[in-house]
């Protein structure tokens, strides 16, 4: 069974019913999703990722993926943060 890397942003169930009043998500019910769900297929992996948001609401998203962002970004060379290790890299010496 493949897994799949689902990602997006969603609005929690307070979020939802005050939308339902005013409108307007309120920026403080928009949480980020992001998870390895286990799935036959990616229509079944999104259905399940939706039922784990208890009444909340995709915002943007899902975004479905079988690569995680960070193997993406280090794949396409971009740069990391100080202090951790590089995958490959010239090693230079100081004089």
């Amino acid at each position: 069974m493949p897994y799949y890397y689902v990602e997006g942003l969603y609005a929690n169930s307070n979020g939802v019913k005050k939308k339902r009043k005013i409108g307007l998500y309120p920026k403080n019910s928009i949480e980020p999703y992001a998870r390895t769900i286990w799935a036959n297929t990616p229509k079944e992996a999104i259905q399940k990722a939706t039922d784990e948001l208890e009444g909340g609401e995709w915002t943007d998203g899902p975004h479905l993926s079988q690569v995680t962002e960070e193997e993406r970004m280090r794949s396409l060379g971009a740069p990391q943060l100080p202090g951790f290790q590089t995958i490959a890299g010239n090693k230079r010496k100081r004089k």
